[in-house]
Formats: structure tokens, C-alpha cells, sequence
């Protein structure tokens, strides 16, 4: 999968533009990774055809054996059928609508109380125009309230200056990142234009009273959390004025039982052009009451292609994995410049270099060790799980992070270009752990399941702590090779410690069930880790509806405690956010 950092290297891009420069050489660090069957890299660069494997015939629950099961031409149709525009109206939102109990199979849990807040493209199609990477989708964001067992609904299309211009002319007029020419349709095209329009489709929060939907490409959107009316762009989150004018897609959240630890994190980062200066990062904190808690600023070097999409929190440290990217001068000045590429495409995967994990200090112990930036292995880092200083480790020394990096990334992927060759070998991505030893500057990795996974979420209590349990959208198979679109619901139990092989529970939705990102919600005064329920929204290829699933999360192969039909058709979201506050 991509996402729209892209759009954050405009100001890198225009002065790219007028200049080529040479990245430096980095000496490779000796580390100990897990090797790709070269097999799997062979099949995943030439063109293979379908599986000519029998169809597996299991009802939704047990997955599919992988020597049984693999995804076919059928499986991609369905796969892509479910990016088409949502049934629901552009206009101003919906008033709240109680979902009838008729639709709910099984029983909504009455300890279930809060609220599930989604984000993700809602159009596909501008007023005629397809848009093959649903990426430049603009953001759609619904709620779902849990009170007493009753449901209710309510969506908006996050009023952008993008969307609303769009709507009000009645056609395409800004390009998304992986837009190609004039968004517009007629002859102009202007090649030294490198911005995209903030579609405001990846993220959502709601932290003390106020929403946010975020997209790491310019300012998050404000948010009202019970009408989901948009109030404006912010340069102040919470209190706090942005240090570069955008705001990350991700966050993490410290739970606690007591209410003074609790904590939202997020950070911003600028992207420049050359290596002179530093990126400027600053990491946010605030607490419960929405209450600045800690600002750190931080200068990060050689990050301007780096597309930091996620983050993570240890008691001592901020940690940010940047990729292996370059730009690739050759396809921006003879594709981009004559309307042939798409902006997202001028960005390059480096393949041999390493990736860049940067230690950023949160405490005076950290500090005393200083800002450090070690090399890991080369692969591309979207979505982390979480990171925390193992027991015995007193002086920040150690860190251990767990993650789902993809093999490498290519840019030109979109809803047209995957086939069932792309889900042999190929950039599949995998649970990774990564053992850091900060001081000298070290790291180690070792992959926790050959299953690809993606999407991960965990109880936020035990963000940056040692933790077990994980929960995934992932492929139907477990195998070294052969992977597919995102149809189970897994459960990882990982030990704490580096080196092991985790354990894991998984549910198959069937073959025409595609799923979107879990949400962990926690049990009130639930004592375990996996006291709590997930939430899913799956599509189904050939239904015009989601449904959302809910299970309970110490059981997830017995398959969900209650199923409920949303009615209208939701294109498959990115991410979401659970509150424990209800928002009718």
C-alpha cells in the first residue's frame, strides 16, 4: 500500500527542480535481517500467471491452507470493485441515523460505550474523473456511537478548500500526488507546479472535546466530533502552534488508569531540498485535558525524501524510521516535466541503502546520551507497532521495536497495475522486531511471522512498554512466498523479548471480504491486556454495504460477537480512532 507523504516534499521538489545534487555514500552497517528467498524476488519482478490451484471451499472462520489457496484474476476484480465512490451524499453530512437493530446479527456488547471515528477517501470518481490510486481520495470521515447497545451513525466529507472548490465548480481542478497532467482537462499544464491539494483522507482523533482529520501533507482539519462539520484548517492543535505548517497522519496514545500519565503524541516534519540544514521535527504532547505536557524540537538530518508516516514512543525516547529514498532527477525532468508521471513517481526507493532510524531524546536520561541516528536494514517503513526499553534496562540504553516494514516500495502501484503476480514474492510486508542498542549504535532484526500483515493496533496502555498481544488486517495464507489483500483478522502473542517466533489467532473472512484497519477498544477496568473488543469494517465485493465487525479480543477465532450492516457502500478506509466518549 502508499500513502499521500508525497505531497510533503513540495518544497524539496521545487528546488529540485532547478538542481541535481549527489546524496552521500553511506557505509553499511553489519546487521543481522532475515534474507528474502531469492526465488521470491526473482517472481516477484517477472510476470507470472494466475494460481491454477483448486478454490478453497471454507466458510468464513478457518483461513486457507497456502497450498490450497492463492488470489486470482476473480480475487483482484472483487479487490478493486470496492474502490468506487461512497452511496452516501457529498453535501452537508448526514443527521444522525440509529441503526436498526434488524440489522445487528449477534449481540452489541453493553460494556461496548464510546465512539469509533473513521477516516479514509470517499470519492474515487471526480465528477467523471477515475482516480486509479485511492490515495488522492478526498476524506470522508463517520462515526459510530455505542450507547446501551444502540448504534448510531453519522458521516461528513471534511470540508477542505479542495473538496469544497471541487464540489461547488462541478469538476476536477486540483491534482493529488499521484495525479498525472492537468487535473482540469484543458491544455495548460504548468510542470514547476509541485502542489497537491490537501485531501485531509488518512488519519482521525479525537482527544479532550476536539477532532481532527490529518493527512501528513499540510495542516490538519478541525473537526466538530458530534455534527463532523468542518471548522478550518489549524495552525494550532490543541493549544499548540504547528512548528512547520503540517501535521503527521499518526500518533500514539499512553492509556493509564491514572489519568495524569495519559498522553497524545504527535509530531510534525518539514521537508527541504539538499543536505545542508536539518529537517525540522518537533514531537507534541498533552494531556487528558487537551493541556500542553512536553514540546520537543528536534533538527533531523538528511530526512527531505525520508516520508515519516508513523512514530513511535518509548518512556525515554521518540523514534522515527526514515526510508531509503531519493530523487530520481531523470524522472523529473523527462516524465514529470512533460505531464508523463505522476509526482508520487519522481520519489525512488533506494534499493542497497540502508533505512535510518533517528533517537530523538523525550527525557534528561535520554539526553545524556544524546540525539542519535543508527542504520537498519534496507526496507521501507509505513506502519510501526510499538517500541518499549526492556525490563532490566534502567539507563535508555535499549530499545526494541516492533514493525511492519515492506521489502521495498514502488510508487507506480495503483488499482490498475496489481495482478496476482504482484501477491508472489514481491514488496510484501511483514512483523518485524528490531533490537536497537542506542549507545553503540546498533541494531538487529528478526522477523516475528512469515504471515504479511498490515494495519497494526494494540492496547494503548501498553504503548512504549513491553506488551504482547497485536491486532492486524492481513492475507489469507501464511507463507514465505505467496500473500494476497487483507482478509483475516489476526491476533499476534509476541513474548517481550528479542529473538521469538510469536503465536497467533486468525479469522477468515472468505474470499470476496476484503477488511480494513482493526480498533482496539478497551474493557472498562479490564485487568488482562487483551481485556477489551476489536473492531473491523469489512467490504464486500458484490454488496453494496460495509459491514462492522466486532470481537471479542480474547477470542478472536471464534469469530465476531456482533456483525452490523451499515447500509451505504464505505470505500475502504485508512485509519481510526476510539473514544470512550459517546458522540450522538
Amino acid at each position: 500500500m502508499l500513502t499521500a507523504p508525497i505531497a510533503a516534499q513540495a518544497p524539496a521538489l521545487r528546488r529540485a527542480s532547478s538542481r541535481s545534487s549527489r546524496g552521500k555514500r553511506i557505509a553499511p552497517l553489519r546487521i543481522r535481517a532475515a534474507i528474502a528467498d531469492p526465488d521470491a524476488a526473482l517472481l516477484a519482478k517477472t510476470s507470472v500467471p494466475e494460481w491454477k490451484l483448486p478454490r478453497d471451499p471454507l466458510a468464513p472462520g478457518a483461513p486457507p491452507h497456502a497450498g490450497t489457496w492463492g488470489p486470482t484474476n476473480q480475487t483482484i476484480e472483487d479487490w478493486r470493485s470496492i474502490y468506487r465512490n461512497t452511496s452516501l451524499s457529498t453535501t452537508d453530512g448526514s443527521a444522525p441515523r440509529t441503526i436498526d437493530p434488524a440489522r445487528v446479527t449477534g449481540t452489541i456488547p453493553k460494556d461496548l460505550s464510546g465512539t469509533l471515528f473513521r477516516n479514509g477517501p470517499g470519492l474515487l470518481e471526480i465528477f467523471g474523473k477515475r482516480l486509479n490510486q485511492f490515495f488522492d481520495g478526498d476524506g470522508l470521515v463517520y462515526s459510530i456511537a455505542f450507547e446501551d447497545g444502540e448504534l448510531t451513525f453519522k458521516h461528513n466529507f471534511v470540508g477542505t478548500k479542495g473538496f469544497t472548490d471541487e464540489q461547488a465548480a462541478r469538476k476536477m481542478l486540483y491534482k493529488g500526488a499521484f495525479a498525472i497532467g492537468n487535473p482540469k482537462g484543458d491544455s495548460f499544464y504548468n510542470p514547476f507546479d509541485f502542489d497537491v491539494k490537501n485531501v485531509a483522507n488518512t488519519g482521525v482523533v479525537n482527544w479532550a472535546g476536539e477532532l481532527y482529520a490529518l493527512w501528513e501533507g499540510g495542516k490538519p482539519h478541525k473537526m466538530d466530533p458530534k455534527s463532523l462539520r468542518t471548522e478550518g484548517e489549524a495552525d494550532v492543535v490543541l493549544g499548540q502552534p504547528l512548528e512547520v505548517p503540517q501535521m503527521a497522519a499518526h500518533y500514539r496514545v499512553i492509556d493509564s488508569e491514572d489519568p495524569t500519565e495519559k498522553r497524545l503524541v504527535a509530531f510534525s516534519i518539514e521537508s527541504q531540498a539538499g543536505f545542508l540544514q536539518p529537517n525540522k521535527c518537533c514531537f507534541y504532547e498533552w494531556d487528558v485535558h487537551g493541556k500542553q505536557a512536553a514540546r520537543n524540537a528536534f533538527g533531523v538530518p538528511d530526512a527531505t525524501f525520508g516520508m515519516f508516516h508513523d512514530c513511535l514512543v518509548t518512556e525515554n525516547w521518540y523514534l522515527l524510521l526514515q526510508n531509503p529514498n531519493k530523487l530520481d532527477p531523470q524522472k523529473l525532468i523527462g516524465e514529470y516535466m512533460f505531464a508523463k508521471c505522476a509526482l508520487a513517481e519522481v520519489i525512488a526507493f533506494q534499493e542497497g541503502q540502508p533505512a535510518k532510524l533517528h533517537m530523538l531524546p523525550r527525557t534528561d536520561k535520554a539526553r545524556k546520551i544524546g540525539q542519535k541516528t543508527i542504520d537498519v536494514d534496507n526496507q521501507f517503513f509505513f506502519h510501526h507497532v510499538n517500541a518499549f526499553e526492556p525490563e532490566g534496562c534502567d539507563d535508555a540504553s535499549r530499545v526494541v521495536i516492533d514493525s511492519a516494514p515492506w521489502r521495498y516500495m514502488n510508487f507506480a502501484v495503483n488499482l490498475d497495475t496489481v495482478t496476482p503476480a504482484f501477491y508472489n514474492g514481491g514488496m510484501r510486508v511483514e512483523y518485524t522486531r528490531f533490537d536497537v542498542d542506542v549507545v553503540r549504535g546498533m541494531s538487529e532484526q528478526a522477523p516475528l511471522s512469515n504471515r504479511v500483515m498490515e494495519f497494526p493496533q494494540i492496547n494503548h496502555k501498553n504503548t512504549g512498554k513491553p506488551y504482547r498481544f497485536t491486532y492486524c488486517a492481513g492475507a489469507a495464507v501464511k507463507d514465505d512466498v505467496k500473500w494476497g489483500p487483507n482478509q483475516c483478522l489476526i491476533k499476534f502473542d509476541t513474548e517481550p523479548k528479542v529473538g521469538v517466533k510469536s503465536d497467533e489467532e486468525v479469522y477468515y473472512f472468505g474470499e470476496r471480504t476484503f477488511l480494513q484497519e482493526p480498533i482496539f477498544a478497551a474493557k472498562p477496568g479490564g485487568n488482562d491486556e487483551d481485556d477489551g473488543y476489536v473492531l473491523i469494517v469489512a467490504n464486500h465485493a458484490g454488496e453494496d454495504l460495509c459491514r462492522l465487525h466486532i470481537f471479542d479480543a480474547k477470542k478472536i477465532g471464534d469469530g465476531p460477537v456482533a456483525s452490523v450492516e451499515l447500509e451505504d457502500h464505505l470505500p475502504p478506509g485508512l485509519h481510526g480512532y476510539w473514544s470512550n466518549a459517546v458522540h450522538k
